[in-house]
C-alpha cells in the first residue's frame, strides 16, 4: 500500500496510456482518494502473468485474456468501450469478472454475457472550458479522424447554418491516412477553410475549439467522446450521428443535432446494401489504391430542420445539461470506488 491507499494494477493499451489520457479521466483521477492505480501497457495478444490471490486487476478496454479467464481467482474488473465489442465467450457468466459501464449499451453487453455491472455516466465540468461565444458569426471545427463526412456533405451543411469559417484538421488517423486523407478547397461557398494537415497536440486541438462554437464530431460511434463532451461543456453547438454515445449526451434539437442513422427496411435490404459496399470498395480500391470515403452520412436530407436550429440556445443547453451531469458523475464516485475495490486484500508492504 502507499498512504494507506491500495496500488492496482490497469492493463491497458499503450496508445490509451501515452496518447489518448481517456483511461485517466475515466479511472486514475476519480479514484486517486481511494487508490494508487498504476497503468501497464499491453496489447490483447501478449501473454500476462498471472495475479496474486484476491487482489483486484483492472482491464481497460479489452477483456482479461483467456488465460486468466481459464485460470486466474481473482477478482478481475474490465472497462470496455461501446465502439469495440470484442470479448471471448467464455467471459460469460465467469465468476470473478465485474463489468463498469459508461454507456447504455456496454450495460446490455453486461447483462446479456450475465455479468455484474455498474453504470455510470461520465460528464465534464463547463468550469474548466471557456464558453462559447456566437457573437462574431459560426465557427466550425471538424477533426477529420476518420473522414466519415465527405466533402460535398461539410460544403452543404456549411452553406445550409452560413458557415463563417472551418476549422479543419485534415489528417486522419494514422491507420487510415493513407486511404482516407482529403483536402477542402481554401473557401466553400463563402466559408473560408482553415486548414491543418497534421496531428497536432491536445493543447493546440483545445485552443482550436476555443476559437469555434460549433463542433461536428468525427466518428460514426464512440466509447465514451471525450472530444465531443469538451465541445459540449464549452457551449458549442455540437452535430453527431445518433448512435452511441453521442445519443446519450445529446438530445437532437434540445442541447445538439443527431443525424439520423440509415434504417434499411428489412434484413434483406441491409444485407444487400453490405455486399454493395463491400464490392463498390474493392472495385474502387482497384481502380484508385485507396478505399472511398463513407457514404452513410450522405443519406441525411432535411437540410430544413439544420436552418430552423437555434445555435446559440443549442450550445447554451449544452454546457447547461454538462453541468448537471457532472454533478452527478461526481456524486457517483464513492460508489464507483466501492464496486472497483470491492473485495480487494493487499499483503502488507
Amino acid at each position: 500500500m502507499t498512504d494507506n491507499k491500495p496500488v492496482i494494477t490497469a492493463y491497458a493499451l499503450h496508445w490509451h496510456i501515452h496518447t489518448s489520457g481517456a483511461f485517466h479521466d475515466l479511472l486514475v483521477k476519480p479514484l486517486a482518494p481511494y487508490a494508487d492505480i498504476r497503468f501497464v501497457g499491453w496489447e490483447y495478444y501478449e501473454d500476462l502473468p498471472l495475479p496474486e490471490a484476491d487482489t483486484v486487476t483492472i482491464f481497460c478496454q479489452y477483456p482479461p485474456p483467456e488465460s486468466w479467464l481459464k485460470q486466474a481467482k481473482s477478482p478481475m474488473v474490465w472497462i470496455p468501450m461501446a465502439d469495440h465489442d470484442l470479448y471471448p465467450p467464455s467471459i460469460a457468466h465467469h465468476p470473478h469478472v465485474r463489468v463498469v459501464a459508461f454507456s447504455h449499451e456496454v450495460a446490455t453487453w453486461a447483462e446479456n454475457l450475465g455479468l455484474p455491472y455498474l453504470r455510470l455516466q461520465y460528464f465534464m465540468n463547463p468550469e474548466d472550458f471557456p464558453q462559447a461565444t456566437f457573437d462574431d458569426g459560426l465557427v466550425m471545427l471538424y477533426w477529420n479522424r476518420l473522414a466519415f463526412y465527405r466533402p460535398r456533405f461539410l460544403r452543404r451543411m456549411c452553406k445550409v447554418l452560413g458557415m463563417k469559417r472551418v476549422i479543419f484538421r485534415a489528417r486522419p488517423d494514422e491507420s487510415l491516412a493513407k486511404y482516407y486523407n482529403y483536402r477542402l478547397p481554401r473557401q466553400m461557398n463563402g466559408t473560408v477553410v482553415e486548414m491543418h494537415d497534421e496531428l497536432t497536440s491536445r493543447d493546440d486541438f483545445l485552443a482550436m475549439m476555443r476559437r469555434s462554437n460549433v463542433f461536428l464530431t468525427p466518428r460514426r460511434k464512440e466509447g465514451v467522446g471525450f472530444v465531443m463532451l469538451e465541445a459540449l461543456a464549452s457551449g458549442c453547438a455540437v452535430f453527431g450521428y445518433d448512435a452511441p454515445t453521442m445519443n446519450e449526451y445529446i438530445e437532437s434539437g434540445v442541447n445538439g443535432f443527431l443525424f439520423p442513422e440509415p434504417q434499411p427496411e428489412t434484413r434483406l435490404n441491409k444485407m444487400f446494401i453490405g455486399l454493395f459496399r463491400k464490392i463498390f470498395s474493392g472495385l474502387f480500391y482497384l481502380k484508385h489504391g485507396k478505399f472511398p470515403l463513407h457514404l452513410d452520412a450522405l443519406t441525411f436530407r432535411d437540410w430544413e430542420a439544420l436552418r430552423q436550429l437555434d445555435l446559440a440556445q443549442l450550445g447554451a443547453n449544452a454546457r447547461r445539461t454538462q453541468a448537471e451531469g457532472y454533478r452527478q458523475w461526481v456524486a457517483q464516485i464513492p460508489e464507483y470506488a466501492e464496486f472497483v475495490l470491492k473485495n480487494h486484500k493487499e499483503k502488507s508492504q
